[in-house]
């Protein structure tokens, strides 16, 4: 196991492996779920997304999501399987977001396959939130990095910020491995109270083999801050 420290990087000695996305957040100083939400940016040598479909989130477009229970099937909406419904607290869901919610995103190259999303910040209080899988040897040859992010939704109008946010960290393991393992590991002990979005890690190209950065760079803007940096 290699535990990383903020800006370090090491060879990479996986191609086929999970990325686990975990932390823990203080209900009580929100009324408000948190939903941080994982996204991976595939950069190309001018540091912007090789194509917009290049950024792997929760709100990537058709056809780039799959089925959770089959990776190699692509799902399309469907309102047969699909018809949308009304939650516990009586808020309506459309067919296109209960397709969004059940499904996850891929990347065009399928080399990267993003979480299902974690709205209510519930699926786990003790092991990974999120996990994406990634296969290097799938990645387009345009792409030369690819950065791991977290970022809270709707901070601005829910008040949030990751000075909520406890004991995150990012860890890539082998198929099989348990919680709370894995072959690199990165804990965020950086005060990140006035950011609404953190870039985790980079997994990055160098003399024609794969390296991991721990990044631990916040921003005070959520998602369209990355965005508007990386596309």
């Amino acid at each position: 196991m290699i535990r990383l420290e903020k800006g370090q990087n090491t060879k990479l000695d996986l191609n086929i492996f999970h990325v686990g996305l975990g932390w823990d957040v203080n209900e009580g100083m929100s009324q408000y779920d948190f939903d941080l939400d994982v996204s991976a940016f595939m950069i190309g040598k001018n540091k912007k997304v090789i194509n917009d479909n290049y950024l792997v989130f929760y709100n990537s477009e058709d056809p780039y999501r799959v089925d959770p229970k089959n990776l190699a099937t692509a799902q399309h909406p469907d309102t047969s399987k699909y018809p949308g419904y009304t939650d516990e607290d009586g808020k309506y869901h459309s067919p296109n977001d209960e397709w969004r919610e059940k499904t996850r995103p891929v990347s065009p190259d399928w080399s990267v396959i993003g979480s299902i999303d974690d709205m209510d910040g519930l699926t786990s209080e003790d092991g990974d939130d999120e996990t994406m899988d990634i296969n290097l040897l799938k990645v387009n040859d345009q792409v030369e990095e690819i950065i791991i992010c977290v970022s809270i939704y709707d901070y601005a109008n829910r008040l949030q910020n990751f000075g909520q946010v406890e004991r995150a960290y990012v860890r890539l393991y082998k198929p099989g491995q348990a919680e709370g393992e894995g072959e690199y590991i990165y804990d965020l002990t950086e005060d990140f109270s006035s950011c609404a979005s953190v870039e985790f890690c980079r997994l990055y190209r160098h003399n024609g083999e794969w390296k991991i950065q721990a990044l631990g760079i916040g921003h005070k803007g959520g998602l369209e801050e990355l965005v508007n940096k990386y596309v």
